[in-house]
């Protein structure tokens, strides 16, 4: 017998590791709807979101508006910015109570220049935003809507638009193309108070940084311009108009969103996720400054291209929507890149609202994918803007047209799948031959509705395969040392299809079925089936009583709950391997242990 070893982890703070074999015990390869920051020592789910499209019209009245660019008032209302029925032009929504309630459009909050998305703050009583052309418009709150702030418009025709800030100085300013708007306290607009930013340059995002502004600028005229180039943070002062007081490399591509946490600058770009020349090696790349040069702290290498941003002023789908939020030692944009186990089919990509930051000073910085939002249409797999009110999320997604809208869920419900996929685990030598003696899962007390599923993917496999299933109420942990039997339905039909949610199985693989009750007729109970090629998907299958012989037809009725298991139930041998567990009705995982011999001896 070799050398028995087991590994564990309990700490789970470290984030999405740059690397799936990077050494770091509290790093995943993949953490998605998980809090990770709150308690190290513990994954906590979020809850699920519900739709938020209910107006006193009906339950969906607000997909007509198209409503985004969400944003808490001063006046402790949600406020959204849309377009009016059948228009194009700007319409400002409101919730009275963010968290419930209805949607309200409000009656003189409506303009005539076309809607432009992407600036909509609110400064001195007003909700200021882009419209038309050239116009910068704002909405007296509960009073009147002024289209054009500015006489005469702007100095130059608006090709993209960035989120304004208010400065230091008390004043708002305001961004399109590559010029800066300032309005003053008293709401008077002055255009392009700052002429140092070159015009082959846009802004996309902006923030404040102490008694400056750090404007973060990316080559290219257009929202939805190729990542190119080189990007740049100017630090402006608020005060010259022709000068800035540094000009920070942020390195290839193009940025997509600022922000400032603990006085540190973070900005994410799109290092050529769509671009040809990265030999389908983009990234999404976290970099941060705080003096010298900016570093890059993350990279999630994609593995193939993307399709290329499109859309326009009023309706743009980016990789890397424009929507920031800094709460709480973190800054959360929404994203969608490709890597790990992801395949050319867009709804396998990544999506969702990406965070970075600490719990606090004693803490190191980690990246996950904090919320998911699994009502997103697969067809159109993508969040247009986020906002938020306390820790309640808003979220636009699937295409624009569409209108569609999430919240999270005013009840404590935890239907949206958390996952945490740990690093991939060779016990430092993937050369080496190793046996899986057994694994456990430890949990917080299982809640009614919790359910725990532990699942594993060895060597280059690409699909897991389930292990356990633990709903047993209470229970702080669930421990294997073989595989599972797991529930699955069957049809009664010519030919037969089992259907199992990740069942993992490939065609010449050898399973029996159990049953509380009756199985159909043409199947019986613990009789030795194989999985076939034809039909085989990744939730169902057909199979035989022969390998690779006819399908299995059933007739008749059926009953009760069936199991379906591996005839070959052993856990695996492997070099490498990554344990997936997935959590669902609000279960907490506190731990992860397993053993493992070491079958194979050195050569020398």
């Amino acid at each position: 017998m070799g050398r028995i070893v087991e590994e564990k982890i309990t700490r789970f703070d470290g984030g999405i590791a740059d690397d799936p074999r990077e050494p770091a015990s509290n790093a995943g390869s993949l953490i998605k709807h998980f809090n990770i920051f709150s308690n190290p020592f513990k994954l906590t789910p979020y809850r699920s979101t519900e739709a938020d499209t209910e107006t006193s019209v009906s339950s969906t009245d607000l997909e007509n508006y198209r409503v985004q660019d969400f944003q808490l008032g001063l006046d402790g209302k949600l406020y959204g910015l849309g377009r009016a029925s059948g228009s194009a032009v700007p319409k400002v929504f409101s919730k009275a109570n963010p968290i419930s309630g209805l949607w309200t459009a409000e009656t003189t909050a409506q303009g005539t220049g076309a809607l432009i998305r992407g600036c909509f703050i609110e400064w001195q009583s007003k909700w200021w935003m882009f419209s038309g052309t050239t116009d910068i418009s704002y909405w007296t709150i509960g009073s009147t809507f002024t289209n054009s702030a500015l006489s005469g418009g702007l100095g130059a025709t608006i090709t993209s638009v960035a989120q304004g800030v208010i400065g230091a100085d008390n004043n708002l300013y305001l961004f399109y193309n590559n010029k800066v708007v300032k309005v003053n306290s008293a709401g008077t607009p002055t255009d392009n108070v700052l002429t140092a930013i070159p015009s082959d340059m846009r802004i996309v995002s902006a923030c404040r940084w102490g008694s400056y502004i750090a404007i973060a600028c990316a080559y290219g005229t257009s929202n939805t311009t190729i990542p190119s180039g080189r990007s740049q943070v100017y630090i402006w002062d608020m005060v010259t108009d022709t000068t800035v007081s540094d000009v920070i490399d942020w390195g290839e591509g193009a940025i997509r969103v600022i922000g400032n946490i603990e006085g540190r600058l973070v900005g994410v770009s799109d290092e050529y996720l769509s671009n040809p020349i990265s030999l389908t090696n983009g990234a999404m790349v976290v970099r941060m400054w705080n003096g010298g040069q900016a570093q890059v702290i993350k990279r999630v290498t994609a593995n193939q291209l993307v399709t290329v941003d499109s859309g326009s002023l009023s309706a743009t789908i980016t990789r890397i929507p424009r929507s920031v939020v800094i709460k709480g030692n973190k800054m959360y944009w929404a994203a969608s890149v490709p890597f790990g186990l992801a395949t050319s089919i867009e709804s396998t990509f990544h999506l969702g609202i990406w965070s970075f930051g600490r719990k606090n000073v004693n803490s190191d910085f980690a990246l996950t994918i904090e919320y998911v939002e699994e009502a997103a249409d697969t067809s159109n797999y993508y969040i247009n803007s986020i906002g938020n009110a306390g820790n309640y999320w808003f979220i636009s997604h699937s295409v624009e047209s569409a209108g569609k809208v999430t919240k999270t869920d005013d009840a404590a419900n935890f239907t949206i799948t958390s996952i945490y996929d740990t690093r991939i685990i060779n016990g430092g030598d993937s050369s080496i031959r190793k046996g899986l003696k057994g694994v456990s899962v430890f949990t917080e007390y299982l809640p009614t509705a919790g359910q725990i599923v532990l699942r594993y993917r060895k060597n280059e496999e690409t699909a897991y395969t389930t292990i356990f299933t633990n709903t047993t109420d209470n229970s702080i942990s669930q421990s294997a040392t073989k595989i599972g039997g797991r529930t699955a339905t069957m049809t009664i039909a010519s030919p037969a299809v089992v259907t199992l949610t990740g069942h993992g199985l490939a065609a010449g693989d050898a399973i029996y079925f159990t049953t509380t009750g009756a199985l159909p007729t043409g199947v019986t109970a613990n009789t030795t089936y194989f999985v076939i090629s034809t039909g085989l998907a990744a939730d169902s299958f057909q199979f035989s009583a022969t390998s690779e012989g006819s399908a299995v037809n059933t007739s008749g009725t059926q009953s009760g709950t069936h199991t379906l298991y591996r005839r070959v139930d052993a856990l695996p041998e492997y070099r490498e391997i990554t344990f997936r567990v997935e959590s669902t009705g609000g279960a907490e995982i506190t731990g992860i242990k397993w053993k493992y011999e070491i079958l194979d001896k050195d050569v020398y």
